[in-house]
C-alpha cells in the first residue's frame, strides 16, 4: 500500500511538472516572445520567405528607435474611423524609419527627408552602417497610389518601409498608412536557425 501511494505521488508531480512546464511555454509565446515565419519578399534581402523569426513582446513600444524592425497588425479596413486593430491572422514585417512626431517626406526621386521633433532635417541614411542592410530608392511606377508628399507622425505611431522597397507594402499605403503603437506584436530579435 505504501509503495502505491509512492506512485502515484510520483505520477501526480510530474504530471504537475509538465503542466507547468506547459503553462510557462504558453505565457513565454503570448507576453513575452514569438515565433513568426516571413512570408512574401518585402523585407529582401534580409529577411526571406520562410525565414523563422523570434520577437520580443516585452518593452515599451513608444522606445523603437529608427531601423528597428517591428512586426504588427494594421488597423481594420472596417474600422479605419474606430481605429480598431485588424483581428485577423495577417501580421507585418518591416523596418522603422520614421519616429513619433516627426514628419516623413519622400521625393520623387526616392529620396526620404526626415524633419525630427526639434525641427532638425536630414536626407535618411539608407544604410549607415554599410551592411546592406536595405534597399534604397522607391520605384513610383509601381507606387502610383502611394504617391505623397509628406507625413507628420502622431506621438504614437511609426511610419514604416519594407527593406525591398519596390514590392513593399507599407506606410505608403492606404491599407497601413502610419502604425500605431497599439497595432505592433513586438521586435525583431533574430533569426530562428531551424
Amino acid at each position: 500500500m505504501k509503495k502505491n501511494g509512492s506512485f502515484l505521488v510520483y505520477v501526480l508531480w510530474n504530471v504537475f511538472i509538465i503542466l507547468l512546464i506547459l503553462v510557462s511555454v504558453f505565457a513565454i509565446v503570448k507576453y513575452f516572445y514569438q515565433p513568426i515565419q516571413v512570408e512574401g519578399s518585402s523585407m529582401e534581402p534580409n529577411l526571406y520567405e520562410t525565414d523563422k523569426l523570434l520577437i520580443n513582446k516585452v518593452g515599451n513600444k513608444l522606445e523603437y528607435e529608427r531601423y528597428d524592425i517591428i512586426v504588427f497588425k494594421p488597423y481594420s479596413e472596417d474600422n479605419l474611423v474606430t481605429k480598431e486593430v485588424d483581428e485577423s491572422d495577417a501580421l507585418f514585417i518591416k523596418r522603422i524609419i520614421g519616429l513619433p512626431g516627426e514628419t516623413v517626406q519622400i521625393m520623387a526621386n526616392g529620396d526620404i527627408f526626415i524633419t525630427d521633433k526639434k525641427g532638425k532635417k536630414f536626407i535618411l541614411e539608407d544604410d549607415p552602417a554599410k551592411q546592406d542592410y536595405y534597399y534604397s530608392g522607391i520605384d513610383w511606377v509601381k507606387y502610383d497610389d502611394n504617391m505623397f508628399e509628406s507625413i507628420t507622425l502622431k506621438d504614437d505611431e511609426y511610419f514604416v518601409l519594407g527593406d525591398n522597397r519596390d514590392v513593399s507594402k507599407d506606410s505608403r499605403s492606404s491599407e497601413i498608412e502610419a502604425v500605431n503603437c497599439h497595432c505592433i506584436i513586438g521586435k525583431f530579435l533574430f533569426k530562428m536557425p531551424f
